[in-house]
């Protein structure tokens, strides 16, 4: 079984959704923000604000790596699918990767005044450009995309398993664009 990473803008469910799909699917959960919290020994904040987003993304790479063809359910950052090298990790056969897809006003609603995310404390301007530069890598880097948008989470949780039913049934792996 290759590994189920969650891909997604901030605030679109991928620890929520991640932790319960593990636990249905009887598999282990992990989430790749807290692992480099645990390697560096800093909240992602104080990442940031010592070394930056560079060196937070090179550490996020070496943890996505370590992750393939493993038997999990992955969180990914937000932002990894910035890295090319991610990306092409992420769309691999190592991986299955699901898009959690949502719009900029449920981002909003979600995560409006969250201070721990270092990139979404800016104006709306700047984070709607953010969410906006963000989306053709997401739909770039993954095989299946669901919208998450007022979806209740085992609903989505039931969707998520039967695509991955069907990619180990049949070995389809790139959801058809016109389901897209």
């Amino acid at each position: 079984m290759t590994t189920i990473a969650l891909i997604g803008f901030m605030g679109s469910g991928k620890t929520t959704i991640g932790q319960r799909l593990a636990r249905s699917m009887e598999i282990p959960f992990v989430d790749t923000d807290d692992e480099i919290v645990n390697r560096v020994g800093m909240s992602v904040p104080e990442i940031f604000d010592h070394f930056g987003e560079q060196y937070f993304r090179s550490v996020e790479s070496e943890i996505l790596k370590s992750l393939s063809k493993k038997k999990c359910v992955v969180a990914t950052g937000g932002g990894i699918i910035k890295l090319d090298t991610n990306r092409q990790m992420l769309r691999s056969d190592d991986f299955l990767t699901v898009w959690l897809d949502l719009t900029f006003d449920t981002v909003m609603k979600r995560i409006a005044n969250d201070e721990s995310r270092p990139l979404w404390n800016q104006d709306v301007e700047k984070r709607m450009s953010l969410f906006n530069s963000r989306q053709a890598l997401y739909d770039d880097s993954s095989h299946f995309s669901v919208n998450v948008d007022g979806q209740p989470v085992e609903e989505l949780i039931e969707e998520i398993k039967r695509y991955i039913y069907s990619y180990t049934m049949f070995g389809t792996k790139r959801q058809s664009d016109e389901n897209r």
